[in-house]
């Protein structure tokens, strides 16, 4: 009887093992066709998965995950609904699984990854308050299943966003979310996404892509966030948010004709569930001839966006840098359209708020020829020509009366040597653009604060470099201020 009972466990035990094996292999392979941007493949290996195994959470986890790829790119009503019933299916068969298995790390973790999920829409559809809930139960799950198996390195990747997205909410919000348990750390978030990034099974590809779009948008580490999004771009040639990705990080570098390269084949794409990246796509290419000094071109681009985009976001700054183009492509009447429509952007995005701080001041009055100049030696440096950028600006300062004006061209001129690798000269033209009254432009003395303290760092004067990132923090209600807070984090880990 004894053999009997220990073959038949084993027969249990074995046939539970090929059912794992099994289901890890459908949803490995729906994973790889979401990646390649193969949906409908990919939703019929995660269909296999619920009609073979309609108790288990995974398929339907995984299934809903199309969905949300799709209401990121949308934001539509019946995207978001059939996100919802299949992520409620794996709330529920996963409940009823950990009744009966409470220490199961496979059902713990995908119930983190299911939660987190739920987090990424709610944020999306502005519904704040169950997004922090989800976030929590997220977390709740994923250290669960972490205590049951340490070595699950895809636990990583949901505690890892957790812990970043918390520790980015501003210090004036966290004693409220303290009181409800949710605390976040964005040094330990980071070290979170890398050990998934490096060791994940499952989330190997999320990981590395949440990674990239960290340095990339907040550490400000352009060859790092290369590092993880590269070989994504490699693998998966027809992931248009990878190539998107792509993209906007080549303009970051400075390297405008390879982001040209990229945006323009998303923008021959036949895809129709990522619409927003297409209109996006629009704007980027907008702005790549735009800092070429292509002003007609570029035109045609922030044009397509405007039309086509039907939400806020960038809009003011579309409106505002496409005014520009008007105005110098003689076209003043147009332009002023154009620089009034620059407050219709989304205010909780630095571009916008810049957008119709500026559009405000050039509907009323024209721009000067050394405005001008200025800001075609900006895009000089966004070009990467950096030497033809500081000559140009130095011609212009002989012209400019301004205070304001020779403070934006000094700080320039310091941004070109910084890249240029001259530092001390970066740190003298940094002082001078300090030196002058440039209260119109009140963004200017934190961001040469910043590239002083850049320079000090690089020169190894740690200390007066720390005093630069304090003076800098001190600055307050300037333009883009988000971002240069993201970018002092980025520097006080360098230290």
């Amino acid at each position: 009887m004894k053999i009997k009972l220990l073959l038949l466990f084993t027969l249990i035990l074995s046939s539970f093992n090929l059912a794992q094996s099994d289901i890890e292999k459908g949803v490995l392979r729906g994973l790889d066709f979401c990646y390649n941007f193969r949906w409908n493949k990919a939703d019929e290996e995660f269909q296999k998965l619920i009609d073979k195994y309609p108790d288990d959470l995974r398929g339907y986890h995984y299934k809903s995950t199309i969905s949300l790829w799709y209401y990121l790119s949308s934001k539509s009503p019946d995207d978001y609904q059939n996100f919802i019933h299949y992520s409620d299916l794996a709330l529920d068969k996963g409940g009823k699984q950990l009744d009966t298995d409470p220490d199961n790390e496979i059902i713990l973790y995908t119930l983190g990854t299911a939660y987190s999920s739920r987090a990424i829409v709610f944020a999306k559809a502005e519904s704040y308050l169950n997004a922090a809930w989800a976030s929590k139960k997220s977390e709740s799950y994923l250290n669960d299943a972490l205590k049951i198996n340490p070595k699950r390195a895809d636990a990583y990747l949901g505690l890892g966003l957790y812990n970043f997205a918390v520790g980015q909410i501003p210090s004036g919000f966290k004693w409220a979310l303290s009181l409800a348990g949710i605390k976040g750390n964005k040094e330990l978030g980071i070290q979170y996404l890398r050990k998934a990034a490096n060791d994940g099974y499952f989330s190997k590809v999320e990981a590395s892509y949440y990674l990239s779009q960290i340095y990339s948008e907040a550490v400000n580490n352009y060859d790092m966030a290369s590092k993880y999004l590269n070989p994504l771009v490699k693998k998966y040639p027809d992931n248009l948010l990878f190539n998107y990705s792509m993209g906007v990080l080549e303009i970051k570098r400075m390297n405008l004709s390879q982001a040209e390269r990229i945006i323009s084949k998303i923008l021959r794409t036949n895809e129709t569930n990522f619409n927003e990246l297409i209109y996006l796509s629009d704007f980027l290419l907008g702005d790549i001839y735009f800092k070429e000094n292509n002003f007609d071109s570029a035109k045609e681009y922030y044009i397509k966006f405007i039309s086509s985009y039907d939400q806020k976001d960038y809009k003011g700054i579309a409106d505002y840098r496409l005014g520009i183009c008007y105005e110098l492509t003689d076209n003043r009447n147009t332009a002023v359209q154009y620089f009034y429509q620059a407050d219709k952007g989304n205010m909780d995005l630095d571009d916008d708020v810049f957008a119709k701080r500026e559009g405000g001041i050039y509907a009323r009055r024209s721009m000067a020829f050394t405005e001008v100049e200025v800001l075609k030696a900006s895009n000089i440096i966004d070009q990467g020509n950096y030497k033809d950028a500081i000559d140009k600006l130095n011609q212009s300062l002989e012209q400019i009366k301004s205070d304001r004006l020779k403070a934006e061209a000094n700080y320039y001129i310091s941004t070109a040597y910084f890249f240029l690798g001259k530092y001390n000269e970066a740190v003298k033209f940094a002082v001078t653009a300090k030196g002058f009254n440039s209260s119109e432009e009140s963004w200017i003395k934190p961001f040469a604060d910043y590239y002083i303290a850049q320079s000090m760092l690089k020169l190894n004067k740690k200390d007066d470099a720390l005093k630069m990132i304090d003076e800098a923090e001190d600055f307050n209600n300037y333009d883009y201020q988000n971002k240069l807070k993201n970018l002092l984090f980025a520097l006080k880990s360098q230290r």
